[in-house]
Order: C-alpha cells, then sequence, then structure tokens
C-alpha cells in the first residue's frame, strides 16, 4: 500500500510539474492533456487516474504549497497575539516565490470556475490564519472574511501585474491599512461595537 502511494504520489508530481512548465510558454487554454502528460512522461490513463481534467490539475497546482503556508502561519507566535501584517507579509512572499505561475495566468483567465474554487480555497484556510475575533456573530464573521479574500487576492494580483516598487512588508502593511479603515467604519456602525480584527 505505502509503495502504490509513494508511486500515485510521484504520478501527482510528475502531472502537477509538466503543467506548470508548460504554463511558463503557453496560455492555459491551447495546452492540452495529451500535452501534459507527454511532458510528464505519464500515460492519459495515469492523468485520469489522478484528475478529471487539466482545470483541477490546475487547481492543484495554485494551491500546492498552500496548507505549509497556513501551518507556518499558525505556528508563528505561538502564545501571543498573531499580527496582521507579519501574517500577510508571509503570503505576498509565498506569492513572489510562485510569481512565474501567477504571471503565466494574469493574462489568461482559463476557465470561469476556477477562480471561484482557489477563492474558496484561500478562504478556508484564512479562516483559520487570520486573526479575527472568534466572538462575532458568525454571519458577520463571515462576510469579513469573504470581504478579505477578495480584496487580498485582488491586491496579489495587482502586485504582480504591476510590479511596483513596494516589498512583501510593504505591500502587507497598506492592506492592513486600507483593511482596518474599512473594519472600523463597521464597527462604529449598529451591526457590532466590537473590533473585527483582534489586532486593532
Amino acid at each position: 500500500m505505502e509503495k502504490t502511494d509513494r508511486r500515485s504520489e510521484r504520478s501527482r508530481r510528475l502531472i502537477t510539474s509538466a503543467l506548470l512548465d508548460l504554463l511558463t510558454v503557453k496560455r492555459f487554454n491551447e495546452i492540452t492533456i495529451q500535452e501534459i502528460t507527454d511532458q510528464a512522461n505519464v500515460g492519459r490513463a495515469t492523468f485520469y487516474l489522478h484528475y478529471r481534467n487539466k482545470e483541477e490539475c490546475l487547481i492543484q497546482v495554485l494551491t500546492s504549497g498552500f496548507d505549509s503556508l497556513v501551518n507556518e502561519i499558525e505556528q508563528m507566535n505561538m502564545g501571543k497575539e498573531r499580527d496582521f501584517v507579519d501574517i500577510l507579509e508571509k503570503i505576498f512572499q509565498f506569492t513572489t516565490q510562485n510569481r512565474k505561475l501567477y504571471m503565466a495566468l494574469l493574462s489568461d483567465n482559463p476557465h470561469a470556475n476556477i477562480m471561484a474554487d482557489v477563492q474558496k480555497y484561500i478562504r478556508e484556510k484564512m479562516v483559520r490564519a487570520i486573526p479575527i475575533s472568534k466572538r462575532l456573530d458568525p454571519p458577520l464573521r463571515d462576510a469579513i472574511t469573504t470581504n478579505l479574500t477578495g480584496a487580498l487576492i485582488a491586491m496579489v494580483l495587482w502586485w504582480l501585474r504591476e510590479d511596483p516598487a513596494f516589498t512583501s512588508r510593504q505591500i502587507a502593511e497598506i492592506f492592513v491599512n486600507m483593511a482596518q479603515d474599512g473594519l472600523r467604519g463597521l464597527v462604529s456602525s449598529n451591526l457590532k461595537p466590537l473590533s473585527p480584527l483582534q489586532s486593532l
């Protein structure tokens, strides 16, 4: 069983690496499954054993490494209040390290549902990583997390596309300042007299 698991993991790595390599030279919509399997040196049957289509494979490429990033964030400042800027700096550093992939996708939206799936995935991770007060009513907490996720994805894509002269730390501080301004407005309203971000 363990040998089979290792073989399956190796096949997935070969396939996702092949797709990543192809994305640096071709648009996603132009890439065929045959090209992916040729690049990975695996059969089409092996591809379909792991993925239903190339979109599903792309989602794994996009989310690869994010779990380890979230685990790293959760270990930050254990026993202390986690700093939102530090957390976001880690996220921006992660996207910079994977810049080639995200830049390859910027000019070619491969499928309307892909970004929605990725956003849902990231949102679920952010619920664990972002220090939003657990004392908030669940609907308000959900609304805040959804808003922050969408804004963060938009900021990441803008940062990679425009390549402004900001470090990952600076862009994290900019995002937090804008988020806090909006959340302070929420707190000052009659929706909930409680700071959503624990770091506020």
